[in-house]
C-alpha cells in the first residue's frame, strides 16, 4: 500500500481503477480506513472502479496511517492530510465521497481548500454523522474506545484521565451540526452534493436533511436504503455528470 509522508505524519492510501479521480473518506468513526468500506451498504470500488480512479485513504491513526497526537488536533489536521495527499498525487480536480464520519472530513477538506475549493467538482454525502439531542455521547464514547486501542505512549497519561485526549475529543465532537463545519459554511457550499440520509443514532436523518436544505447545490436521495443497486447507479451518474474534464 503506498504511503504519503507529510512531516511526521504517514498516510497510507491505495488507488483502484482509472479515470476521473474520486477521493474516498471511509466510515468507521475514528477507525476510518480503506478496510471499513467493506462493511458499507454501498461500496465505492465495485460501484466506480470501471470508469473512475479511486483514491482510498486511511485517516491518521487508523489502518496503516500514523501521526503523533496533540491537544490541538482536530478536523483541520485531517483535512490538511488529505490536501497534502491530493497535491502529492497532482490532482487539479476531483470528486469526494464520504460515509459516516467521512462527510465531515469531506466538508472540512473543501473548507480548508479555501480559494481552491473549486477543485472539488462533486461530493457524495453518504449517511453522515451529526449532532442530535441525544447522541453526542455516542461519538465521544467511540473516540475513547479508539484511543484505548492506540499504542502505549500515544497520550501522556491514562487515556480516560488524559488532558490531551479530552481536548482532542472536544475539538472533534464538542460543537454541533456535522461537527467539522458550521451551518453558515454549508449554506455557502457551491460544490454539487448528493445527500443520502442515514436513519439511526450515529447517522441521524435530520442532520442530513438540514444539510440538503442548506447547501445551494444539494440533491436529496430519500429511501435509498431500499434500492441499493439503483442508488449505486445514481451515485455513478451523479459523479459522471459533475466530472471536470
Amino acid at each position: 500500500m503506498p504511503e504519503f509522508i507529510r512531516g511526521d505524519v504517514r498516510i497510507h492510501y491505495q488507488e483502484v481503477g482509472a479515470g476521473y479521480p474520486v477521493l474516498l473518506f471511509a466510515p468507521g468513526l475514528m477507525r476510518s480506513s480503506a478496510a471499513a468500506w467493506e462493511r458499507s451498504d454501498i461500496k465505492p470500488v465495485p460501484t466506480l472502479e470501471r470508469d473512475f480512479r479511486l483514491i482510498v485513504m486511511d485517516q491518521r491513526n487508523a489502518g496503516g496511517s500514523h501521526a503523533p497526537i496533540a491537544a490541538t488536533d482536530g478536523w483541520a489536521d485531517y483535512a490538511d492530510d488529505a490536501i497534502g495527499l491530493v497535491d502529492h498525487l497532482g490532482l487539479t480536480s476531483l470528486a469526494v465521497w464520504g460515509r459516516c464520519i467521512g462527510p465531515s472530513f469531506c466538508l472540512k477538506f473543501i473548507q480548508q481548500l479555501g480559494a481552491n475549493a473549486g477543485r472539488v467538482s462533486a461530493f457524495v454525502d453518504h449517511a453522515p454523522i451529526g449532532l442530535t439531542d441525544i447522541n453526542r455521547g455516542h461519538y465521544m464514547h467511540g473516540f475513547y474506545q479508539w484511543a484505548e486501542e492506540l499504542p502505549a505512549g500515544s497520550f501522556p497519561g491514562p487515556v480516560g484521565m488524559d488532558e490531551t485526549a479530552a481536548s482532542f475529543c472536544e475539538n472533534l465532537f464538542g460543537s454541533d451540526f456535522v461537527f467539522s463545519v458550521s451551518r453558515d459554511f454549508a449554506s455557502s457550499l457551491q460544490t454539487p452534493t448528493l445527500v443520502l440520509p442515514g436513519r439511526d443514532l450515529a447517522h441521524p436523518e435530520a442532520v442530513a436533511l438540514e444539510t440538503a436544505e442548506l447547501a445551494p447545490r444539494a440533491e436529496l436521495e430519500l429511501g435509498w436504503q431500499e434500492r441499493l443497486p439503483e442508488t449505486a447507479e445514481r451515485i455513478r451518474s451523479f459523479l459522471h455528470a459533475h466530472a471536470a474534464h
